[in-house]
């Protein structure tokens, strides 16, 4: 009898210190799909562009180390922009051109914070228009802007069809707790990453 109400005891510990753990761990991150278009056929790629506008130029190079540093496993290949394009990159629809035919990219992997591209800015294109990296230019994703690590944060990650040019996969990713830019980065890398590899993306 004593041996059951130990075990009992022992079970109930455990419980509780299992809701302790889910009650004071705070949810970070979460991911929405917003796009995936199956119709093209093209997927998985093989060689892939990672272009990261995010926060600033240290924060953009780092999001696209990360995301090929954890593309790693994957047997496609995976390229930062500013390895192809140089240091410190503007990002044009020249200059990605050039770099997409530079490597023969067959995708185009764009990362950018919800938020970024203005109507202000839309010289050149439709008001309201759905973001699309081969039918329009975005000079206000130049702009280097901070992170902010206390606010809620929304980055949007879209995959493109070099052959169709077409946006064919995007997902919404928010951060919520995180204390530094690079904690932030990182984990959203990773994210990025895994929901690629998941959904067949690259090989």
């Amino acid at each position: 009898m004593q041996d059951f109400q130990h075990l009992r005891q022992t079970i109930i510990c455990l419980i509780l210190v299992l809701l302790t753990a889910c009650a004071t761990a705070p949810i970070s991150s979460t991911i929405i799909q917003t796009l995936h278009d199956t119709s093209i056929s093209r997927a998985p790629f093989a060689n892939v562009l990672i272009i990261g506008v995010a926060g600033d130029f240290e924060s953009r190079a780092l999001f696209e180390r990360q995301i090929v540093a954890h593309l790693a496993d994957a047997t496609g290949n995976a390229s930062a922009y500013f390895t192809v394009v140089g240091r410190r990159p503007l990002f044009t629809r020249t200059a990605m051109e050039t770099a997409i035919n530079s490597r023969n990219f067959d995708a185009v992997l764009f990362v950018r914070e919800k938020g970024q591209e203005r109507e202000d800015f839309a010289s050149g294109r439709p008001v309201a228009s759905g973001f699309d990296l081969f039918n329009y230019d975005y000079p206000e994703l130049n702009g280097g802007i901070s992170i902010e690590q206390a606010a809620t944060i929304t980055f949007v990650t879209e995959l493109y069809s070099v052959a169709e040019r077409k946006k064919i996969w995007s997902i919404d990713s928010l951060s919520f707790d995180n204390t530094t830019a690079t904690e932030l980065v990182n984990e959203q890398a990773a994210m990025i990453a895994q929901e690629i590899i998941k959904d067949g993306l690259l090989p």
